[in-house]
């Protein structure tokens, strides 16, 4: 009897110290994991970052990381390149009842600012480490889930006149089967919807599919902007093109299809009502004046009339790396709309990986040795 209660009083030691460590290491978990995340984004080349509190939930496989902000070292670009509130690694739970081992993640109010500047130091494209090598660390199991909530993205350029803040907010991102699972679909095919508003006034949705399993991007992409006032667009346009709009809309239609490299598709811009020039404002500067009745009248005599409309529809075509735009069509195309049948803003779906040839045509050149203007086999409008 005294060995039992001897050997009962050690199992109860050992339950109370494996008790403390436990309570021990959990307390300390959140400060241990905030000092491998900040390690983490300090490794990525040409970028630093910080993180706030890092909250546990380990009942659930998960834990968020909070306050993040990720800077450009040259400290020449005043805005982080990807800031949230909160980012939350989890275990995608649903999954594991199917039989596979795969992780999800949710963004919360997150931001993306792209900067254009003078110089490399000032501009801001991208981060030069995949992504995705971080987020690996961050969270071992493949990313099979992504969601953003209200996030919003930024192209900035703090050096032109007038300065450029052009943004997309209120962003709804969610991706499902990045791993390309056959336990998770029976298409192996990665989706990808996303709506938001553009320049704190229209709509736009995407929808995207991918294959995550090659190496070269495949994509079957359309997106579509409602009509959006031009004069959200005006301190872009007065920048680079040293005019402004006075009144108008602008909607516009994207399909776009990759594979093995090479990319086919269109983007359709439908312009109505537009309006460049104010006399009344502009009377004091001639040359913009010139250059502002240039613009208005070259767009004027290309609209369809009755509908004071402006639209074409632009082919693209090549390779991802050197994709290239068909001129002639395009300006046929202008001329379609002004006197045969007016462009809308809709999507046509004459795009899909199937019109895609398996490498990218070989571009024809004239006997100067430029390239010459050539035109994609797109399927006919409808």
């Amino acid at each position: 009897m005294f060995k039992i209660r001897k050997l009962l009083r050690w199992q109860v030691q050992i339950l109370l110290v494996l008790a403390v460590a436990l309570i021990a290491l959990r307390i300390a978990l959140p400060s241990i994991v905030k000092w491998y995340v900040n390690k983490t984004i300090d490794e990525m080349p040409d970028y630093s970052g910080q993180i706030g509190d890092v909250d546990m939930k380990l009942w659930r496989g998960a834990y968020q990381i909070q306050d993040i902000e990720i800077f450009k070292t040259s400290g020449a670009v005043p805005v982080p390149f990807f800031a949230a509130s909160n980012v939350e690694f989890s275990v995608q739970w649903k999954a594991l009842f199917e039989g596979a081992l795969v992780a999800e993640i949710e963004f919360f109010d997150p931001v993306i600012n792209f900067v254009a500047g003078p110089t490399e130091e000032t501009s801001q494209v991208g981060v030069d480490k995949p992504w995705l090598d971080v987020i690996k660390k961050l969270f071992p199991l493949d990313i099979n889930r992504f969601e953003v909530h209200r996030g919003s993205i930024h192209y900035r350029d703090f050096y032109s006149t007038p300065k450029v803040d052009l943004e997309l907010d209120r962003i709804h991102a969610l991706a499902t089967n990045l791993t390309n699972s056959k336990k998770l679909s029976k298409t192996l095919v990665a989706d990808i919807q996303a709506d938001g508003r553009a320049f704190h006034e229209s709509g736009f949705e995407l929808t995207t599919k991918l294959d995550p399993s090659t190496d070269r991007p495949t994509f079957d992409l359309d997106l579509r902007l409602d009509p959006v006032s031009l004069t959200k667009l005006n301190d872009f346009v007065e920048a680079y093109g040293r005019f402004d709009f006075e009144a108008g809309t602008l909607a516009l239609a994207i399909e776009l299809a990759a594979k093995d490299g090479a990319i086919r598709g269109y983007l359709k811009p439908v312009l109505d009502g537009m309006k460049i020039v104010n006399l009344e404002r502009e009377i004091r500067n001639p040359l913009d004046l010139l250059w502002q009745s240039a613009v208005a009248g070259v767009t004027r005599l290309f609209r369809n009339q009755p509908n004071n409309r402006l639209a074409t529809k632009i082919p693209i075509s090549g390779s991802l790396d050197d994709p290239r735009v068909a001129i002639l069509p395009t300006l046929g195309n202008i001329l379609k709309n002004e006197f045969v049948r007016v462009f809308d803003g809709d999507l046509e779906d004459t795009v899909s990986l199937e019109d895609v040839p398996a490498k990218p045509a070989r571009e024809s050149r004239s006997d100067s040795g430029k390239a010459a203007p050539t035109a994609p086999r797109l399927p006919p409008g409808k």
